[in-house]
């Protein structure tokens, strides 16, 4: 159970943090001046998805653009953050880049590869390199950022999948956390069961285009294939490793836990085909019991006092359930900043870059939200190591050790795949047997035609 830490602790949690992320030595370069010192006015976009679906606060967002205000006087940031949803925001990149329009991206990791591809970002290592700050980046965030060699974004969020699962719950009815797959569904339709249905007993993402439902699939992949990725990527060559029993394995999984002939499913039959949206606000509502989750649920603590008493009084985090006869393993989730290679101010832009990358800033932003930062000085920061968010990390940093960095492919046909093979079994369409032959099959289509 979560309970409040002492400062020692919280500084105790910060170094254990640090030493997982196994952070690169100083660098000392010169940095940059502020943007527009002496110069005109600069305009400039800033499209991010927690501005938009208060991932982090509005109070936060307000913070936020006073500080850039006084940072970089001459610059103006537009306060249209984008479309909202990483799908949309993808999207509506890939189409509009070109115009210049937004100077300033953030985004997921499973993005950066299609926007190399499609040429709109910019390569950043002169820049990052020239920076006095580029020390203090933890290595293991920066590594999946390269493609071909070249740094494209720079990262500012961190964290590995774990499993938050309601304590109260749990001690109250005698149960023990699952450890493997058929605990986990097993446990899950005993807890449905026990409420009688008031709290199911697990929830998974299973909406198409949803980013949570492609990275939980990878989570269970990333088991089954012993830690391997499902591409590999050699001098610009793709190779697919997954087999079509790997893939029923992860299949079975999701029909199991949507299995609707059991009395008391493990998962909301109604919740099917639906994702974070649903996912983050059901669990603070106490609608289910276990959920695969990163850190920013913390951030849920102020959506109501029920919330508050759910997140800081009856959960903890535990490691993802393991396959049956797979590997302890997770995703790695790295969230980068990147500069649009079209923008017509690339210097302003790059120094909106720093200021979001700074360490105040990533450390404000990621304490609001909930998130491990990529810098290492802004753990050191009060915000983390005198607070209880230090604690509630702890749990999600234990899981770095057995997380899996997507292959720098572009993964958007092959997450909006994966996700129509879990639809075709949760819906009964197909057996996992059928469906994770016509997901081999897709997949090898994919890469066979280019969109890979």
């Amino acid at each position: 159970m979560y309970h409040t830490r002492s400062r020692w602790l919280m500084l105790g949690v910060t170094l254990l943090i640090l030493g997982m992320l196994a952070a690169c030595a100083p660098v000392a370069q010169p940095g940059a001046e502020p943007a527009g010192d002496g110069g005109e006015e600069v305009d400039l976009a800033f499209w991010n998805m927690p501005f938009v679906t208060q991932e982090v606060s509005p109070d936060y967002v307000l913070q936020w653009q006073e500080d850039v205000k006084t940072a970089l006087p001459n610059v103006n940031v537009d306060e249209f953050y984008g479309p909202g949803t990483y799908k949309d925001q993808r999207d509506r990149f890939l189409l509009q880049a070109e115009s210049g329009t937004p100077d300033v991206i953030e985004g997921l990791v499973e993005d950066t590869a299609a926007y190399v591809q499609a040429g709109l970002i910019e390569p950043l290592d002169e820049r990052f390199a020239a920076w006095e700050d580029s020390g203090q980046f933890v290595e293991s965030t920066l590594e999946p950022l390269r493609i071909n060699g070249q740094l494209y974004g720079i990262p500012y969020n961190t964290n590995a999948r774990g499993m938050v699962y309601r304590t109260d719950i749990f001690e109250e009815n005698g149960l023990e956390v699952p450890t493997t797959w058929g605990e986990f569904v097993e446990t899950a339709r005993q807890i449905t069961e026990l409420t009688d249905g008031e709290t199911h007993g697990a929830y998974v993402c299973s909406l198409i285009g949803d980013p949570r439902a492609a990275q939980e699939f990878m989570s269970w992949y990333f088991q089954v294939s012993g830690g391997e990725n499902m591409f590999t990527v050699t001098d610009g060559e793709i190779t697919f490793n997954a087999t079509v029993e790997e893939l029923e394995q992860v299949l079975t999984l999701y029909d199991e836990l949507f299995d609707t002939s059991v009395p008391y499913p493990a998962v909301d039959p109604n919740v099917r085909g639906t994702g974070w949206p649903v996912e983050d606000p059901g669990y603070v509502e106490g609608k289910w019991a276990m959920a695969p989750m990163g850190p920013w649920l913390w951030g849920r603590r102020g959506d109501s006092e029920m919330a508050a008493d759910i997140l800081e009084n009856k959960t903890a985090v535990a490691q993802l359930p393991v396959a049956e006869g797979g590997v302890p393993a997770t995703y790695l989730e790295v969230k980068p900043i990147m500069l649009n290679a079209n923008s017509a101010n690339p210097d302003a832009a790059w120094e909106l870059i720093q200021f979001i990358t700074s360490r105040e800033e990533m450390g404000q932003w990621l304490a609001d939200s909930g998130g491990i930062p990529a810098r290492s000085d802004s753990m050191e920061m009060p915000e983390f190591t005198e607070s209880e968010i230090g604690a509630w990390l702890q749990g999600f940093a234990d899981q770095l050790p057995i997380s899996v960095a997507m292959a720098p492919v572009n993964w958007g046909p092959v997450s909006e795949a994966n996700l129509r093979a879990v639809n075709f079994v949760i819906y009964d369409e197909q057996t996992p047997a059928e469906a994770a032959q016509w997901l081999f099959n897709q997949i090898t289509e994919l890469l066979e035609t280019g969109q890979v």
